[in-house]
């Protein structure tokens, strides 16, 4: 029998390294390639939510007669596009007229953000504008509302929205068709 001089040995230690490092290299492009889906995911998601956000919004305003009142925090004010926005809690749509009686069926409507829950939501509103119990959510993720409101007839919302240190914004400027100038 022929002495191999520990080259048996020799050939098993390269062998195992190179099966550890092939290994090691494996695990942690896994790793990667996960971290990335997850991350393409969250920005897909924030992006579907940030567009239903806004087509909600958007419809809202639209069809208001009007802005009653922003509800601002104070928290947070940035200037961008020579617009000014600020954050605020809520947006109060005047549906109803000021000539309609009180026990009409329109009632105004609310855009609402709840920062606990981090959720916009659409309520409507009692005759004294106060938020009447329920609403529905209308998206989630939302870390900050902020709007402008220069002019009578538009108003400026911008949206950020955050998930898993992803982070979407989105703006827009709408349009109110059937404003009428509150008595």
């Amino acid at each position: 029998m022929k002495s191999s001089k520990g080259y048996l040995l020799l050939e098993s230690i390269v062998s195992l390294t190179l099966i550890a490092t092939l290994t090691l290299t494996l695990y942690s492009l896994l790793i990667f390639s996960i971290k990335v889906s997850a991350s393409i995911e969250d920005k897909v998601e924030l992006q579907q939510q940030g567009l239903e956000m806004s087509k909600h919004i958007k419809s809202l305003i639209e069809k208001s007669k009007g802005i009653i009142s922003v509800e601002y925090d104070n928290i947070e004010s940035i200037k961008e596009d020579g617009i000014e926005y600020k954050s605020a809690k809520s947006i109060k749509c005047r549906y109803k007229s000021d000539l309609e009686n009180s026990n009409s069926s329109v009632k105004n409507k609310e855009i609402s953000y709840k920062y606990n829950q981090k959720k916009l939501f659409i309520n409507s509103l009692k005759a004294n504008n106060q938020s009447d119990i329920g609403g529905y959510e209308i998206g989630d993720y939302v870390e900050r509302m902020y709007v402008s409101n220069k002019d009578d007839k538009f108003i400026d919302v911008k949206l950020r929205l955050c998930k898993n240190n992803e982070v979407y914004e989105t703006k827009f400027k709408v349009y109110i068709r059937n404003f009428e100038r509150g008595i």
